[in-house]
């Protein structure tokens, strides 16, 4: 599911896609990484067909050193989070395995997550979380 977590966020129209990892940023800014944070069963109907939420993370790594550069990035944040509202709204989900059907997709908590100990770059993260149905094989 991170690989299709990770292809779908490469569509957002302000990440590059060269520099979208698995797991972490690279050190020179800007880049991003989409990281898997786990999964929630949330419940099961009477067929057995069971509803989970994958969470994930979006961080992106951004120049802090000044108010211009935080503000920037915290837009980044904000409009990432609209992008996926409007994702939702639309159907437009990621691609995921077969029996695995997306019904939401949301991001929220978008903040500075951790600066460098220059504060000339910082880390800020974007919680992401897909809720699907896994149905059961009849």
């Amino acid at each position: 599911m991170l690989e299709a977590m990770k292809n779908f966020v490469g569509g957002f129209p302000d990440i590059d896609e060269l520099e979208l990892h698995y797991d972490q940023t690279d050190e020179d800014a800007p880049s991003y990484a989409v990281m898997t944070s786990g999964l929630v069963k949330l419940g099961e109907d009477i067929l057995g067909n069971e509803t989970w939420q994958y969470n994930a993370a979006l961080q992106s790594r951004e120049y802090t050193s000044d108010d211009l550069s935080r503000l920037n990035a915290s837009a980044f944040t904000e409009a990432f989070t609209f992008w996926l509202s409007r994702k939702n709204r639309s159907g437009d989900f990621p691609e995921l395995p077969d029996g695995m059907e997306p019904e939401s997709i949301s991001a929220d908590n978008g903040m500075l997550l951790a600066l460098d100990e220059d504060g000339d770059r910082g880390v800020y993260q974007i919680q992401i979380h897909l809720t699907f149905r896994l149905e059961e094989d009849i």
